[in-house]
């Protein structure tokens, strides 16, 4: 042995092998506590997981879209928690000898995986700890104000200017409009909130509507949605006090707009903090009364006056339409429009109602009318609306109309409505609940297009209040004529529309039912709790026909099953275990709804089966259900799903079935089922975008699928949504699920499969020419690994010929998207998304049988949004048949992404991403090809991208508005010529890569002329933003923002001494900028900045200098924060020979704010004076050695406080001071917090 160890290099191994020996040995030993660490890691993973989807679900409900960093945590958590059960699983399966003796090497080697997999798990958990997830779509840009319901009128355009112009006044804070009701103050101030959000005038915008009989609750309620996207988590009065108060306060710039208040609003019991308590809210307050806002205390009111006579007749004439050009009707039409005194709403009722009417109905109308010209002008308005009352075609109508205003709501669910007019015998005549609600929607829109309702979303019916007066004063001067429809009164007592937001005592809840009348045939209760039972007073409402308890927490319901008359059930989303046995006595049950009841888990055999008249059922959500599997012998009491079979009236179904075991192969659904949302597998493959209705409003005919579900389906001929997820046993879609080709489906989502080749493969097909989804609309294919092609074979006829979306992620298998044949079909394509297809090498291809001479133009006519992200190998959209990819000699020849094979004429959008193209139009593209409708042009990480625009592109750009590039290595500039972009207004460029300057000094000039807003973020290497040479050239009003950048100074620096150059930024943000060196240049006057924001950039001493004091001469907002080596604003040190003489005046300056700076101790260390007549808001917040404002003296006639901001942790308190003047006032701060530091150190 000694020998052994004395040979050179045993020694090292010996010690390595024994090294080796011993870990080994320490995986075995701590097998058990690394299975355990493992287990523990995987379960917080899953907890964190459902939190993070949970939150996701919320977001999606209001609206929001997901950001992509948390969908890939969420699919990598999901990988991991199935990585670490797998590995679990297996950790039972390798034992022998009777579980005595294991397999040392794969306990040791599952000792290694579980450690492994525990660190991972970590890893994913640390980063899904995110503070936000979501983000709002900017607004629609291209909706004209007249489609959103406003028309940009001269007096309307001016008082909105003025308004908005007040707004930005530092000391105003509440702005009153009062008018008339029908004058128009709902739809300016919906126009005011919709501008101020567009032009970022203000971060968050909130309109709530108070009406006569505000609802505090409701009105915070409608806020916090707005502003923060989710409601409050108090219940108490003043925690949803303090929570709104808190939200509000954490936007620096928030418009609340309450309109329409009827008497004095207490602002303090809202929650909503304003004036001295928070700068940065501002309040729009609308009534009919000045004297309301008098008592509001609003600080400028608006009289909102009717229209002037040619301002009536433009609206009036737009609305009617060619009609009242006619000769033989103008004159009357100019006469009609003068008798609707200015007012929009009787203008809008009025014209909309005879647009389609003859001459001799023009005449009536305005006799009508002109019998009340002698009235005043509030009077008006019953007679205008009273005839377009009058113009309603039926009974029908008029009931309806009048029925709706009684409710004294300005809003209500469209649904909930008409289960209240079908509860009260409103569609007597109607047998069947479809076709009464077809009328019912019909009804609606009647309504709608004549102006007596709101327009908006189809689930609600809204009524403005001056349409809701008339209605009831209609209603009790004159009832509808027809026999059959009950009057207003009567029809008012038979209804009860009541929500209560907290729980009645047994007592209380007895007595409220028993005070109703025995004619009660519609009862609606919200969010009430009915435990252990129902108060048996309910079986009094003997007549009662329609019972909606909505998110009520549930006991015994048996007492339900004495309403023998009950047609309409709904217990949607209320928590309730089971479903009594009883409820089959409602043999006269028409609708149950029982949406979202998460809770239930029991449903009694032969129940459903019993309800042999349930015409629509409402099982969304309910996915607790205990099933009973069909063929078991169990003996379970539950239903099994095959009871629906027996349900010969059921037209409408929605339903989630999680455990496919309780479906027998082939299950049929009821036959005469119109009206469907069926979700079929694992949930959670659609829980992010399930939505269940809860009515017959969604997509008509939905079918989910998961993992071999499918073959539970007998036939799939009339779906017209069909998702599939996960799906087994599938290689060629249309051979293998429909061979009839789905003649009736309009959506098609299939997300996960390792089996499927083709969607189409015409060879397997018994009538290869028949055709194939022709009415397709949208088409999305995600994760489809093994998928060689779309279509495989020759194209059947007509096939997906109204296509309009089409999206592709993670289909490696793909060369191609399209073939020529199949792309000629898509005429109504308009949106095309694909996402990392690694082998596609073009997206449309030519068939090799194809003869070049023979091909036309792919035209894509109405192709308006493009996106294509990482297509690593993706060479063109389509390539020329001449081009052998295989050929290496054709390897080096960099192609142009469009060329003139692809014709895109309508295109808006194009968005390209991690693509390794090196340009993206050919040179000898023409020039109104494929991007004169370009507005928004984004690329990203194309590494191999050399230009941007081709020489000549710049002049055919007409409308292009945004402008992103980011982290495109190659890239070098945007402009490489004079006069880009000639028609466009206004550009907005957003720059993420890493340039040395925007443009370079040598490149042609006039490339700023527009108005541009330019963002550039994270370009390390930029040592300066414009050359001197582009200073000149920004002439018109533009915003900059930098951030996360190397940049050192905005202007390059200049040692040529010149005149000043005139630049006409407004907007100046600087934020994330270590070597920042100057921001305002001695050579520069910014004569239009009206904000300089300048925000953690470590360099700076100072930010002005006394060189470039009248470099400022309109600076209205100036706020600094996280500059860790600023020791003053306005600079003195070193400077002695450009000290200026006599007073230094910052004239316009209304706002100075001042944020964790550690070294500043003084506006100015300098002797010199300064004078602030504008100045009205100095806000200071740890700034800890600022002991004074300057050293000289200080004027400031408007300044009447400071504010100081102390924050803490989640809670941030304001204190004002003010001790005579500025400086005094600093300095007194400062002594105090020293005395107070001093005293507390002892």
């Amino acid at each position: 042995m000694d020998a052994i160890a004395h040979v050179p290099g045993v020694s090292e191994i010996a010690n390595y092998v024994i090294t080796f020996i011993k870990g080994q040995i320490g995986y075995i030993s701590s097998y058990d506590e690394n299975l355990e660490k493992l287990i523990t890691e995987a379960q917080t993973l899953k907890d964190t997981q459902d939190g993070v989807q949970h939150r996701v679900v919320e977001a999606e409900r209001h609206g929001d879209k997901i950001e992509n960093i948390v969908q890939n945590w969420l699919k990598k958590a999901n990988e991991m928690v199935a990585a670490a059960n797998k590995v679990i699983d297996v950790e039972g399966t390798r034992w022998c000898l009777g579980h005595y003796c294991p397999y040392l090497w794969t306990r040791c080697q599952l000792s290694k995986s579980f450690e492994k997999i525990t660190k991972e798990i970590s890893d994913v958990i640390e980063k899904g700890k995110f503070d936000t997830i979501s983000y709002r779509d900017a607004p629609d840009l291209t909706i004209t104000p007249f489609s959103r319901g406003y028309e940009a009128l001269e007096s309307r355009t001016s008082m909105l200017s003025e308004i908005k112009e007040i707004l930005k006044d530092p000391k105003m804070y509440m702005i009153g409009v009062h008018g008339m009701g029908g004058v128009g103050k709902t739809t300016l101030v919906n126009e005011l909130a919709w501008q101020v959000k567009n032009d970022g005038s203000f971060g968050a915008v909130a309109i709530a509507t108070i009406t006569s009989s505000p609802n505090v609750e409701n009105v915070q309620d409608q806020i916090v949605v707005a502003i923060c996207g989710k409601n409050l988590e108090h219940t108490t009065k003043v925690g949803r006090m303090g929570e709104l108060r808190r939200r509000i306060k954490a936007q620096n710039n928030v418009l609340i707009i309450l309109d329409d208040i009827w008497s004095e609003l207490d602002l303090t019991e809202v929650g909503i903090p304003f004036g001295d308590e928070h700068n940065g809210c501002k309040l729009v307050i609308t009534s009919r009364e000045r004297e309301v806002l008098i008592k509001m205390d609003t600080q400028k009111d608006f009289n909102l006056t009717a229209l002037l006579e040619e301002d009536s007749w433009n609206l009036f004439q737009k609305i009617a339409g060619n009609v009242v050009n006619e000769v033989s009707i103008k004159p009357i039409a100019e006469e009609v429009a003068k008798c609707c005194a200015g007012l929009p709403l009787l203008i809008t009722a009025v014209a909309k109602g005879l647009k389609k009417k003859e001459v001799h109905a023009w005449r009536v109308a305005l006799k009508q009318l002109k019998e009340f010209k002698h009235k005043e002008l509030e009077n008006n308005v019953y007679p205008a609306l009273k005839l377009s009352y009058d113009f309603l075609d039926t009974e029908e109508l008029k009931s309806l109309f009048l029925f709706i205003g009684s409710f004294g709501l300005n809003h209500i669910l469209t649904e909930d409505l008409f289960r209240c007019c079908w509860g009260l015998g409103f569609y007597g005549g109607v047998d069947k609940l479809m076709e009464a609600r077809d009328t019912h929607y019909t009804l609606i829109n009647e309504l709608r297009a004549s102006s007596l309702l709101l327009e908006g979303e189809l689930d609600w019916v809204g009524m403005h209040d001056v349409v809701r007066d008339v209605a009831k004063s209609i209603a009790s001067k004159s009832p509808p004529i027809d026999p059959t429809y009950p009057t207003y009164a009567d029809q008012f007592g038979k209804c009860h529309y009541i929500r209560f937001q907290s729980s009645l005592t047994e007592v209380q809840a007895d007595n409220l039912f028993s005070g109703m009348m025995k004619e009660v045939m519609t009862l609606s209760l919200y969010e009430m709790s009915f435990t252990p039972f129902l108060p048996p007073s309910l079986n009094l409402l003997i007549k009662l026909r329609s019972l909606n308890l909505r998110r009520c927490k549930l006991g015994d319901i048996r007492m339900v099953a004495k309403l023998s008359n009950l047609e309409i059930l709904s217990l949607e989303k209320s928590s309730i275990e089971e479903l009594p046995e009883e409820i089959t006595h409602l043999t006269h049950l028409r609708l149950l709804n029982l949406t979202d009841c998460y809770e239930l888990r029991v449903i009694p055999t032969n129940l459903t089966s019993n309800l042999t008249c349930l015409e629509e059922l409402y099982m969304g959500g309910c996915n607790s259900i205990e099933w009973e599997v069909e063929g078991s012998r169990s003996e379970s009491k539950n239903a099994s799903l095959s009871e629906l079979q027996n349900l010969h009236n059921l037209t409408t179904l929605e339903i989630s079935i999680k455990d496919t075991s309780v479906l027998s192969r082939g299950f049929q659904f009821p036959a005469k089922l119109e009206t469907y949302n069926i979700l079929i597998g694992n949930i959670s493959e659609w829980g992010r975008s399930q939505n269940w209705y809860g009515e017959a409003l969604g997509p008509s005919r939905t079918l989910k699928l998961t993992g071999s579900s499918w073959t539970s389906i007998s036939s799939l001929t009339t779906v017209e949504d069909l998702r599939l997820a996960e799906l087994k046993g599938v290689k060629d879609l249309l051979y293998d699920l429909d061979v009839e080709g789905f003649p009736q489906l309009k959506h098609l989502h299939i997300h996960g499969s390792d089996e499927l080749l083709h969607i189409i493969n015409s060879r397997r097909l018994r009538n290869p020419h028949s055709s194939a989804f022709p009415n397709l609309k949208s088409l999305l294919l995600y994760n489809l690994y093994t998928m060689e092609e779309i279509c495989h074979g020759p194209i059947p006829t007509l096939s997906f010929a109204k296509l309009e979306v089409i999206k592709v992620r993670n289909c490696h298998g793909l060369d191609n998207l399209l073939l020529y044949s199949l792309a000629r079909n898509l005429s109504q394509l308009h949106e095309m998304e694909i996402n990392n297809c690694r082998c596609m090498k073009e997206i449309i291809a030519m068939e090799e049988h194809e003869d070049e001479k023979e091909l036309l133009e792919i035209v894509l006519p109405e192709l308006r949004s493009l996106a294509l992200v990482e297509l690593t190998r993706l060479q063109s959209f389509c390539l020329p048949l001449t081009v052998d990819m295989g050929d290496p000699s054709i390897q080096g020849i960099p192609l142009a992404l469009f060329n003139q094979q692809v014709v895109t004429p309508k295109l808006e959008t194009l968005e390209l991403y991690d693509m390794d193209i090196c340009k993206i139009w050919d040179d000898k593209l023409p020039l109104h090809s494929c991007f004169q409708n370009l507005t928004h042009l984004i690329v990203g990480r194309c590494n191999s991208l050399t230009s941007l625009f081709a020489s000549w592109m710049g002049r055919g750009l007409v409308k292009l508005q945004y402008l992103t590039i980011y982290c495109c290595q190659m890239l070098k500039a945007i402009f490489v010529q004079e006069d880009q972009f000639p028609n466009s207004e206004t550009v907005e460029i957003s720059i993420m890569n890493d340039w040395k300057s925007i443009r370079p000094n040598q490149e042609p000039p006039n490339s700023f002329h527009h108005n541009l807003k330019i963002n550039i973020y994270d370009c390390e290497s930029m040592d300066f933003v414009f050359p001197v040479s582009a200073a000149k050239e920004l002439r018109q009003h533009q915003f900059l923002e930098i951030r996360s950048c190397g940049i050192k100074n905005i202007f390059e620096k200049s040692d040529i001494t010149c005149d000043m150059t005139h630049v006409y930024l407004e907007k100046i943000t600087v934020e994330k900028c270590p070597g920042m060196k100057t921001i305002i240049p001695s050579f520069v006057l910014f004569q239009c900045l009206d904000k300089l924001i300048v925000s953690s950039c470590h360099t700076l001493v100072n930010i002005i200098r006394p060189s470039t004091t009248t470099s400022l001469p309109n600076l209205r907002i100036l706020r600094i924060s996280e500059c860790d080596e600023l020791e003053e604003i306005y600079g003195s040190n070193n400077e002695s020979d450009d000290a200026p003489l006599g007073e230094i005046a910052f004239r316009k300056l209304e706002e100075l704010t001042l944020k964790y700076l550690p070294r500043l101790t003084s506006f100015c260390q300098g002797s010199y004076d300064f004078r602030f007549p504008s100045l009205q808001i100095v806000s200071i917040e740890e700034c800890p050695v600022m002991d004074t404002f300057c050293q000289g003296n200080i004027t400031t006639p408007s300044l009447t406080k400071v504010e100081y901001r102390l924050s803490r942790d989640n809670w941030c308190r304001i204190e004002d001071h003010w001790y005579g003047d500025l400086n005094t006032t600093v300095r007194t701060v400062f002594t105090k917090k020293v005395h107070i530091n001093q005293i507390s150190g002892s």
